[in-house]
């Protein structure tokens, strides 16, 4: 009985050694998960964790998998992350990872600016996304009004690439790697309205407009740091290795989620993929969201987020 009692200890104490953590990651199939692609390629974490993706094509999902906290780490719209932590739901935001990845695209050749939307109907992908409101901000600074001037039409991802490229549709709001993907299968359509020069317009300088980033659930920033510290570090590493690797980088979009390779792999250098941590990018963050609070609060959950919202350590 001895002998087997110190079998099963023996036992146990092995499975415990090589146990390995579940690491869920929440993210779109759009730029901020092809790093993560390329960390579970090389185990970035360690071989005690195991990373995998759960894929939310609408704020809805996304909102629904952080509130039941399906995932530790999620890729945020950096609209919907400021909402979700003034609604008083506990995330960190730890980088911002994407910049200036929107375009209005069109088949019209006559848009050459915001007011010539006027009566026209713009379908729009993920809803109170930054494209969506800045789509809104640019059109009202225009002095457009909705369902008074112009319309929009929501629809979710998948959906939203495959009714434009079939041409149902003359104008849209699109990121990369979508707006690759449309330019490429239909050629009427021509980039009318770039967001990133919109932006610059509008701040009178060369910076780039934030667009998403990357975030975790406070609980896991609490009690386990090095793991998020750890998390944001390696990220950082594969993104560069994206930008280094775009044929690759393709590659394993296509492996491990079905994208399609060559157009990530065309659409790479389009992404605006620059990794800056949160704590850092906060002084361009307060801008972008003081903005947006001026426009209308609602866009951001009433207020400027404060310092609670960005992951510090």
């Amino acid at each position: 009985m001895k002998k087997l009692s110190i079998l099963f200890l023996s036992l146990f104490l092995t499975l415990n050694i090589f146990a390995v953590e579940q690491i869920y990651v929440g993210a779109p199939k759009a730029p901020p998960v092809l790093p993560v692609l390329r960390m579970m390629e090389t185990n970035a974490l360690g071989k005690e964790y195991k990373i995998d993706v759960k894929v939310w094509n609408s704020p809805e999902i996304l909102i629904a998998m952080v509130q039941g906290k399906e995932a530790q780490f999620f890729a945020f719209p950096l609209t919907v992350v400021s909402k979700l932590y003034n609604k008083g739901l506990d995330v960190k935001l730890m980088n911002v990872n994407t910049w200036g990845v929107a375009s209005l695209i069109s088949t019209d050749s006559s848009i050459k600016d915001w007011k010539d939307l006027k009566g026209k109907t713009i379908y729009m992908g993920i809803k109170s996304s930054p494209p969506d409101v800045f789509t809104h901000y640019f059109l009202s600074k225009a002095g457009l009004k909705e369902k008074e001037d112009y319309n929009v039409v929501y629809s979710n991802k998948a959906e939203h690439t495959n009714f434009i490229v079939s041409g149902k549709a003359d104008y849209a709001v699109t990121i990369e790697p979508d707006t690759t993907t449309i330019l490429t299968k239909n050629q009427k359509f021509k980039v009318a309205i770039s967001f990133e020069k919109e932006w610059q317009k509008l701040k009178g300088d060369k910076s780039h407009i934030p667009t998403a980033g990357f975030g975790v659930l406070g609980e896991i920033a609490e009690k386990n740091p090095a793991l998020v510290k750890k998390f944001n570090e390696e990220y950082a590493k594969a993104l560069q290795w994206v930008l280094e690797n775009p044929e690759e980088a393709g590659k394993l979009a296509e492996k491990k989620l079905g994208m399609d390779g060559k157009i990530v792999t065309k659409a790479i250098s389009n992404m605006g993929l620059n990794f800056v941590q949160a704590k850092d990018a906060k002084k361009t963050l307060d801008e972008y969201y003081q903005i947006l609070k001026e426009y209308d609060p609602k866009t951001i959950g009433g207020k400027v987020p404060d310092e609670n919202l960005y992951f510090n350590k």
